[in-house]
């Protein structure tokens, strides 16, 4: 997977990377996927929550997908040839937006670091982007399930 970083905290890169990275192994999605994800502060990330969601207050994660992957399957390519990069051959899942602010704030409030915070927000809207959902209990079960597996073959632990 092709992980691209706005304004990420440079000691967190790699980590973002990998979790993307074991993220597509254990989920069984193509290598010829790619996300940006961009690190904002807390009017930023308002702004888009109002614009887009019409809540108007901070949050920690926001994501954008490019597709629908209803049902959180294995992407195929192929079937998205207007949205694939002609020159990569990548299909941009879409955009994920992180409040650092919040991350730390919520890093101390349940006692782990921020890298875990973070990584955990980055692969929370990365799941967002493969289909993954949390509005309906079993929903939730699912994506919690997917991020501690995830997280845990990262060795990120709380």
């Amino acid at each position: 997977m092709k992980v691209l970083l706005n304004n990420a905290p440079q000691k967190f890169k790699p980590t973002f990377r990998k979790v993307a990275d074991v993220a597509m192994e254990i989920l069984g999605q193509p290598k010829e996927l790619s996300v940006v994800a961009t690190f904002v502060d807390g009017e930023e990330i308002r702004q888009l929550n109002s614009e887009y969601r019409g809540i108007d207050k901070v949050t920690d994660v926001l994501s954008f997908p490019t597709i629908d992957n209803v049902g959180h399957g294995v992407i195929d390519v192929s079937l998205y040839p207007f949205e694939t990069d002609c020159r990569t051959g990548y299909l941009n899942l879409g955009d994920i937006f992180i409040c650092m602010d919040v991350a730390e704030k919520q890093a101390q409030e349940y006692g782990h670091s921020l890298k875990r915070e973070s990584a955990f927000l980055f692969l929370h809207g990365l799941l967002h982007l493969l289909g993954y959902d949390h509005i309906e209990q079993q929903d939730e079960i699912q994506m919690k399930q997917a991020a501690d597996k995830i997280l845990s073959a990262c060795k990120i632990e709380r």
